[in-house]
């Protein structure tokens, strides 16, 4: 029953939306904090270098403070952000689903979980949704009669 409940569309929206909500107010309040991601929905630009790629793990620490804090940019499915990695500082925007964060701490203390099970979105059923909305509408039949 449990895994039914996680891996709901509505439950994993709800979380992805708390944690937004979490992650907004921390920023407005400049808190700085760390999230631990599934490595799964984390994008890097550019990609990290084989040594420093932190996709080998299934989840990552990202301790977002000092310029990195500053570099946020929060939106409604992802956080983006410029960190650098490895002893040389290696330069790279990282991105981040929102739905892929486990956790968010402050000073070591979890103030956030989800538990859900995320799923990113692929392009084609975004695609095939947008679709199938322009299609409910009767008035755009006419449109591919012409």
């Amino acid at each position: 029953m449990i895994e039914k409940i996680l891996e709901n569309g509505n439950f994993i929206r709800l979380m992805q939306e708390n944690c937004y909500k979490v992650l907004q107010n921390l920023i407005q309040n400049n808190i700085e904090f760390s999230i631990v991601t599934n490595t799964q929905f984390v994008d890097f630009n550019p990609i990290l270098p084989p040594n420093l790629d932190v996709k080998k793990n299934p989840y990552a620490l990202f301790v977002l403070g000092g310029y990195t804090f500053s570099s946020i940019e929060l939106e409604k499915d992802f956080i983006q952000f410029h960190a650098g990695f490895g002893p040389d500082n290696f330069d790279s925007y990282v991105k981040v689903d929102l739905g892929a964060i486990t956790q968010i701490q402050v000073e070591n203390s979890v103030i956030f979980v989800n538990f859900s099970f995320y799923k990113r979105k692929n392009e084609k059923e975004k695609l095939q949704k947008s679709k199938n909305i322009f299609f409910k509408n009767p008035k755009n039949l006419d449109i591919f009669k012409k």
